[in-house]
């Protein structure tokens, strides 16, 4: 009898190291098939820049023509906490302009679902807005709201608009109408059938929008610190042509291009979190 009524206590105890166990398992071994993903992407990379030093060295070209990867990662490190400075100004237009954009998006998604006017007098201009350049517009913001903050996240929120609506709506759409017609059966509000149903079913597609659009909003406030800024990675990559280094401007791409990556898989993360239909691949393996 104290066998038997001492094992339900053990067990417990036993199960929850099991998890704890399982958990960092997990971990270790998603991370070590993100390592494993990502060793062709750096072999490329590493034969490339590899060249390009040696192609550079070789022929003796001009830093001012193009400087060797090594002289960029220098003054990459000499000019860092200038580096840094910019791309904190960069980054918080993008997340501003991200976040608007893609809540301005998901709202006009539904609207165009739920409305045949809606989308019939609006979808197709949302459409036709795409085929006008972003830099070509890019002055009109800078005239009618000044050389703050605000044109280069109201850029990047029409960049990043674009895909996520075109994306919700179709995932939208793709509900399943007899789980649809199942929840009318049981008396379910139209909220409570976007809620329950239409909006987790769309998330792949609204994901898939996501992704596309935090690598656009990066372009988006680049654009726009082209055109009016004076803080910014863009603003630093013309302040080099203007005064001829092409070194800095390097880094200052180098640097964009990181800060794109870590925005991209932060959105891939988001995705495993929330998706029911992520991708199982290791997050390296983009």
């Amino acid at each position: 009898m104290a066998k038997l009524a001492g094992a339900p206590a053990a067990e417990p105890a036993h199960t929850t190291r099991g998890g704890r166990g399982d958990t960092a398992g997990r971990i270790l071994s998603d991370g070590a098939r993100a390592v494993l993903a990502n060793v062709p992407a750096a072999a490329c990379l590493g034969l490339l820049l590899a060249a390009w030093q040696v192609i550079v060295t070789t022929l003796k070209i001009s830093d001012f023509i193009l400087p060797a990867p090594l002289e960029i990662l220098k003054v990459t490190v000499r000019f860092f906490p200038q580096l840094m400075k910019h791309t904190w100004t960069t980054t918080s237009e993008i997340l501003l302009g991200f976040a608007i954009g893609n809540v301005v998006a998901v709202i006009m998604a539904v609207f165009i679902v739920n409305s045949r006017f809606v989308e019939r007098a609006l979808y197709p201009l949302i459409i036709a807005s795409q085929t006008i350049p972003k830099v070509a517009v890019a002055p009109l913001f800078l005239i009618w709201f000044g050389s703050g903050l605000t044109p280069k996240v109201v850029i990047t929120a029409i960049v990043c608009f674009f895909p996520t609506v075109v994306n919700t709506v179709q995932g939208l759409r793709a509900t399943d109408e007899h789980a649809i017609d199942l929840l009318r059966l049981v008396a379910a509000s139209r909220r409570q059938i976007f809620v329950k149903l239409q909006f987790p079913s769309a998330l792949p597609y609204f994901f898939a929008g996501l992704k596309i659009s935090i690598a656009l909003a990066v372009i988006g406030a680049i654009i726009g610190e082209w055109v009016g800024a004076n803080s910014g990675l863009g603003y630093l990559i013309m302040y080099s042509t203007q005064t001829l280094r092409t070194d800095l401007m390097f880094a200052a791409l180098l640097v964009v291009s990181v800060l794109g990556v870590v925005l991209y898989l932060v959105a891939v993360l988001f995705e495993r979190l929330f998706s029911w239909r992520a991708s199982s691949a290791p997050i390296g393996g983009l």
